[in-house]
């Protein structure tokens, strides 16, 4: 039976999606060629140790279920699954995402490269960019597809922080996937809505400031989405249970990966005490435990009297940290009177907690550069990974790179202002709840982490990639226009 004319349609739209697709892949892909492999971090070395370690102890677990299921006497002398998880938590001082380590030790292919990490992360940055487009410019010109790609593979941060080995670009795939869920709910088909979820409730486990950017995108999305459409009560509950599901998912996966590895369920277990450093960093949490160790009597007073370091890394992981001065229970206690410390030393310190957090939530937001992405890095396998300078770092690319990602974000800016007139109301709730995740962004990293680089530089890209979307919808359409015989 000969197919239909829509049916060929629909069979010939999908093969252009495909190639649509696999052509950003491929743009994005550029540093790598570049580079000849992923930028690393010290953490990537951590990721792909603790995957490898959560991989085996993993199996491990599984088969000591199957003996006790069946009766079998589990060899002697062999250390218990649970023990050898808290040996390896105490010598680290902390855990990082369960769900990327294992991510990273599964995609660490050729070798111990991570190559395969670098492009999985390339692929979700093309999946939504390509779900984007096909939503906001359903009618564009393939060539004009094709030249969204390349603009943001060329102009934008999405290029850089997907090749690198962390899970900082998963924060734009975040911000990017939750926008595309909601605002463009009604276009997307029922497979695209599935997807979305599944990949921004991945996205979200990843790493520990993922869930409230994701939350916050996701509510605000929901929001501009009703603004824009109305409906009954039951199809707003719908609506809903489908905008909460990236966020019930992700939730369900870090408590049930916690509660397996750890015998606890937990969304950040294990964590290290990030927000202590911050606020001791700040001021006010250092100030309050100057006035208060003698008294209270905390975990990290044991540690430091009443002078803890008072830089962030210094605190966390610096030679002096407390990664490596405290004990296995000290850390536990550290953790449990974390939120503790920092509240009541912003009580104590109201104003200038608030003046701080305000300040570096600002600097954050327009802090996007590409310090950190060092070229000629290789990655050493083996039982104890580790990152070495293979070759030369190339300086003169990374300014040119930051300088294009600069201005690439102002051109943009710029542009938008030029185009407002010609903006749909979609479009102007896409960029809206875009602008309102890039500030969840940089507040959650400004007030919970150190203003660097890698944080907004991991989603500042997504504003760039609507625009440049928009400017193709609106470039097409003169097109359309001006060939339209009058």
């Amino acid at each position: 039976m000969r197919e239909s004319g829509a049916q060929a349609a629909k069979r010939l739209q999908w093969r252009q999606e495909i190639l649509i697709f696999l052509a950003t892949l491929l743009l994005l892909l550029w540093l790598l060629a570049v580079n000849g492999a992923p930028f690393y971090a010290a953490d990537s070395a951590s990721y792909l140790r603790g995957g490898a370690f959560g991989f085996h102890t993993g199996l491990l677990m599984v088969q000591d279920w199957w003996q006790s299921l069946f009766g079998a006497t589990p060899a002697a002398g062999g250390s218990s699954p649970e023990s050898a998880v808290a040996g390896a938590i105490a010598s680290a001082g902390g855990a990082r995402s369960i769900i990327y380590s294992l991510f990273t030790y599964v995609l660490r292919f050729p070798g111990a490269t991570l190559l395969g990490v670098a492009v999985a992360q390339a692929a979700a940055v093309a999946l939504t960019l390509s779900s984007l487009r096909s939503m906001m410019a359903a009618d564009i010109a393939l060539s004009a597809s094709l030249t969204t790609g390349a603009a943001v593979a060329l102009l934008t941060s999405a290029s850089w922080y997907a090749a690198y080995a962390m899970p900082d670009i998963l924060a734009g795939v975040t911000i990017a996937g939750a926008l595309a869920l909601t605002v463009f709910f009604d276009r997307a088909p029922f497979t695209l809505r599935l997807t979305l979820v599944a990949l921004v409730a991945f996205c979200i486990t990843t790493h520990s400031s993922h869930p409230l950017v994701g939350f916050g995108t996701l509510v605000t999305g929901g929001a501009a989405h009703f603004w824009l459409h109305r409906g009954t009560r039951t199809d707003a509950l719908r609506k809903v249970i489908w905008f909460a599901s990236p966020m019930v998912v992700g939730a369900a996966a870090l408590l049930c990966a916690s509660y397996a590895a750890f015998g606890e369920a937990s969304l950040a277990p294990k964590r290290y005490p990030i927000q202590l450093a911050r606020s001791v960093a700040d001021g006010p949490g250092a100030w309050y435990l100057r006035d208060h160790c003698a008294t209270e009597h905390y975990a990290i007073c044991e540690i430091y009297g009443p002078n803890p370091p008072r830089k962030v890394n210094d605190f966390l992981w610096g030679p002096n940290g407390v990664r490596l001065r405290a004990t296995p229970e000290q850390m536990d206690r550290i953790r449990a009177e974390e939120s503790i410390i920092v509240r009541r030393a912003a009580m104590a310190y109201p104003a200038e907690q608030i003046r701080r957090s305000v300040r570096n939530s600002f600097a954050q937001f327009f802090e996007f550069g590409l310090h950190g992405l060092v070229f000629g890095g290789r990655m050493v396998a083996g039982e104890d990974p580790f990152v070495i300078q293979r070759s030369t770092d190339k300086p003169g690319l990374r300014k040119v790179g930051e300088a294009i990602i600069y201005a690439g974000f102002f051109g943009a800016v710029v542009l938008l202002w030029i185009l407002r007139r010609r903006l749909t109301r979609t479009e102007i709730a896409a960029i809206s709840v875009a602008v309102a995740g890039l500030a969840a962004n940089a507040i959650v990293c400004g007030v919970l982490s150190a203003v660097t680089d890698r944080y907004q530089g991991r989603v500042s890209w997504v504003l760039p990639a609507l625009v440049i979307i928009i400017a193709a919808r609106i470039w097409s359409e003169s097109r359309s226009a001006a060939m339209r015989p009058s």
